[in-house]
């Protein structure tokens, strides 16, 4: 039986945009089809202490579900969110909030001038350009078309507001197909632009998934028409922590050797999309929760790593994510129950453990 896995979607702000996402042993919904209903809650979260702020501002959580972002953050130690779009929420005035523009074809939203509009009447925000270029049924851009989107939204955001930080989009995954592909970005940027690519962040996703056209995981990188596989992972390997240490450490590499070591690297996606079925059930992704943000707060480099912050490799990370309609495995909040699950009490055992960080 083929397994057909779709990256994580959160459902777009506006109904002409869709980016179908969805794991299934057969493919029930093709790319582009309806977006499940999100859950919505109003029921309270669970009252919990608040944690000493210390290395909060490093976690983060994905928020794809209608809900109030932070009496979850209170209850988990999370110090900042992102939800994919740009709207301003009443929390983001106690959490902070990365937003982002998507950037596929036929559904960028919002636009290059309604961002420098947004971006003149919040400064100082965080700017992620797009979401999975590399990504089929994500924002599916070659790159090319990538390098000139951003270089849209940058030049916008950055004449609005200077003091704006603006990041690169994450790709799903750190493997040498998919550097392949911001390689070319890079290349097409300074010969368009004639000068290399200005980012003030990049941000990466870190998945361990099959890179093969037609079969399930990432698939193959729009642009690349020449390719037909990348990495042939199984699985079983989703959850292997040193193939997810390694993919970090390559990216960094990448990084260094390209000028951007002085750059900080924050993690906005990573987690479980594999259903208990498959062998994840909810212990075994908070075990994994927890060895992954182990290694995160671990993980330092002094060749690599970003020299501000003692050559951490990752400054900041995001798991995926708080509720997820498509992809419940990794969820770390029941939102109708208002209490975490599991997984999101791993998440907070995390911050406690790390909670007095730098």
């Amino acid at each position: 039986m083929l397994l057909r896995l779709r990256t994580p979607s959160p459902a777009p702000s506006a109904d002409s945009c869709q980016f179908a996402g969805q794991l299934v042993p057969e493919a029930t919904q093709t790319a582009g089809g309806a977006q499940p209903s999100p859950v919505v809650t109003d029921r309270p979260v669970e009252a919990v202490s608040t944690l000493p702020a210390g290395a909060a501002w490093r976690y983060g959580f994905g928020l794809s579900a209608s809900a109030d972002p932070l009496p979850w953050a209170q209850s988990l130690g999370a110090g900042w969110y992102l939800d994919w779009n740009t709207t301003a929420r009443p929390a983001d005035a106690q959490l902070e909030h990365w937003l982002m523009v998507r950037v596929a074809p036929d559904c960028t939203r919002p636009t290059p001038d309604e961002a420098a509009r947004l971006a003149k009447e919040r400064p100082g925000q965080t700017w992620i350009i797009g979401n999975e270029p590399d990504v089929i049924w994500q924002d599916n851009l070659t790159p090319e078309a990538y390098a000139a989107a951003y270089h849209a939204f940058y030049t916008a955001i950055k004449r609005a507001d200077p003091s704006a930080q603006i990041a690169v989009a994450g790709i799903a995954q750190p493997t040498p197909l998919r550097l392949a592909y911001l390689d070319r970005v890079l290349e097409t940027y300074q010969r368009t632009y004639g000068q290399a690519m200005p980012v003030d962040d990049w941000t990466v996703h870190n998945f361990v998934l099959r890179e093969e056209r037609g079969s399930w995981g990432a698939e193959i990188p729009p642009g690349l028409d020449e390719v037909t596989s990348g990495q042939l992972t199984e699985v079983t390997d989703h959850a292997r922590l040193d193939l997810f240490e390694a993919q970090l450490r390559t990216f960094r590499e990448w990084m260094a050797q390209r000028g951007y070591r002085d750059t900080p690297l924050a993690l906005t996606e990573f987690g479980i999309l594999m259903p208990a079925e498959y062998g994840f059930p909810p212990e075994a992704v908070a075990a994994y929760l927890l060895a992954t943000m182990d290694l995160l707060s671990n993980l330092e480099d002094p060749a690599t790593g970003y020299p501000p912050d003692g050559n951490h490799l990752v400054q900041r990370w995001a798991w995926f994510s708080l509720s997820d309609p498509l992809f419940p495995a990794s969820d770390l909040a029941d939102l109708p129950g208002g209490q975490l699950t599991e997984v999101g009490r791993a998440y907070r055992l995390s911050v406690e453990q790390w909670g007095s960080a730098p």
